[in-house]
């Protein structure tokens, strides 16, 4: 059943992040890359940054320990960053398809990009990279709407209620 549900769950970041791009392609190159008061600078270093997570994560979770997290100045433009997410997605869509309850729950080993080895639960990795998504769209959506290009409802229950349409 946890399996079912982290499948669900991923299919919902990748329906909320879909919105976020439809409103993101439509900024002017200075509205997306100036500076704003959140911790990445811009939404080019906000949309860099959430790119990044999703790849180191979907990455340890494959066991593989990147030694460093990408950022702003890996991705030229927008356009890339979307280009570069469409691969990440199918990894993570792999992922989950062959994932077990018993995978679920165990341990997956990692060093972080500061070198330490750590270790967390699967399925905590799982609801950290979905719930990290949620967090910095959250710091994205006011600033797509003060510019006049808001997103509709991004909440969960929007998704499932999609879903019955």
């Amino acid at each position: 059943m946890i399996v079912q549900q982290y499948q669900k769950i991923w299919r919902y970041n990748n329906w909320a992040w879909d919105y976020v791009f439809e409103s993101m392609v439509n900024l002017t190159e200075d509205e997306y890359r100036q500076e704003r008061p959140f911790f990445w600078g811009s939404l080019h270093g906000l949309m860099s940054h959430c790119l990044a997570a999703e790849i180191i994560w979907i990455n340890r979770l494959n066991g593989n320990s990147p030694k460093a997290l990408l950022g702003a100045d890996d991705f030229s433009s927008l356009s890339t960053i979307i280009d570069q997410w469409q691969p990440v997605r199918q990894q993570w869509h792999v992922y989950l398809g062959n994932l077990t309850e018993e995978q679920a729950g165990s341990i997956c080993q990692y060093t972080s990009t500061e070198g330490e080895l750590r270790q967390n639960v699967v399925a905590d990795i799982i609801s950290h990279a979905a719930n990290h998504a949620t967090d910095h769209r959250s710091q994205m959506t006011p600033i797509l709407a003060q510019l006049g290009h808001p997103t509709p409802e991004l909440d969960y229950l929007f998704y499932c209620l999609s879903l019955q349409s």
